[in-house]
């Protein structure tokens, strides 16, 4: 499986290496995506808390296609 969690506004050099199996772009509107492989369902619990535990809001995620 692979998830792309999009947040608001720019991610720091130090949020990206928190999450060094997501790959980081910045999107045409102007937030930044953050995608790649999750394993299951307990691993996308795990990063929502990282993202929580950050102070980032996550303001969609979607699975990708495989």
């Amino acid at each position: 499986m692979r998830y792309e969690f999009m947040v608001a506004g720019s991610v720091s050099e130090t949020v990206e290496a928190a999450f060094p199996e997501l790959t980081v772009t910045k999107s045409a509107a102007g937030g930044t995506s953050m995608y790649g492989p999750v394993d299951d369902d307990a691993r996308v619990r795990e990063l929502l808390e990282r993202f929580d535990d950050l102070g980032i809001s996550v303001v969609e995620m979607r699975r990708l296609p495989d």
